[in-house]
């Protein structure tokens, strides 16, 4: 028998991969909570002229939503030549990150992306064409705390281009700027913020594309 298996999100500049059965529920509060952040943040911050601002902003916001530190996370910053697509290099960083679950969840989640026309003209339209971006990998920890690793990735290229994100990029000819930080849930501080959040998705919200990955299942 044939089900839907949701392996990911896109809203906004956001592209979330999950690694392992996300809940339902935790997959509207991770889209509910990343909505405010945004906005948030596009209101403090120019969201391509500032991005350390705008990213700054934007963790603050989750934090203020429920979503603290994790372990010792800090806010980091690395810049690396992109030889071939970004997609590959999200990959091949995960692999390097001896993640192989994660590397896994991505491809997964790259190849539903790919198949999303909606969901890519959207993406590239909320990136400026991967101007600057987040991938945000989702997971539960061994005590079951939903946790993100969220990266935010400036892209510089030459020329830009759509669907940038599965583009051939020639060898140097494309450079990364990552920022990082992890971060995990409090789920009753986010219950406690959750009439604000609901007063703020009433004024607007941004379109979500659940990414689907459609498995067999036997019994």
């Amino acid at each position: 028998m044939n089900y839907e298996h949701i392996t990911g999100l896109v809203t906004g500049p956001n592209l979330f991969s999950y690694i392992g059965e996300t809940s339902w529920q935790d997959h509207n509060d991770i889209a509910d909570c990343t909505h405010i952040a945004t906005q948030s943040a596009d209101l403090g911050h120019h969201r391509y002229a500032d991005p350390r601002g705008w990213f700054e902003e934007y963790a603050r916001t989750l934090n203020f939503l429920g979503w603290s530190l994790y372990g010792d996370s800090v806010h980091t910053r690395t810049q690396h030549i992109v030889s071939g697509s970004v997609a590959e290099f999200l990959v091949e960083s995960a692999y390097a990150m001896k993640d192989a679950r994660q590397a896994n969840a991505m491809i997964d989640t790259l190849d539903a992306f790919n198949s999303d026309q909606p969901a890519l003209l959207s993406f590239d339209q909320e990136t400026g064409k991967g101007e600057t971006f987040q991938i945000i990998p989702a997971r539960y920890d061994a005590h079951g705390n939903l946790t993100i690793a969220l990266f935010k990735l400036e892209l510089s290229v030459r020329m830009k281009r759509n669907n940038f994100l599965f583009w051939d990029w020639e060898k140097h000819s494309a450079q990364i700027v990552q920022r990082k930080v992890f971060l995990k849930l409090n789920r009753s501080e986010l219950v406690h913020k959750r009439v604000l959040i609901d007063k703020v998705l009433n004024e607007r919200l941004m379109k979500r594309f659940p990414l689907r990955k459609n498995r067999l299942v036997n019994h």
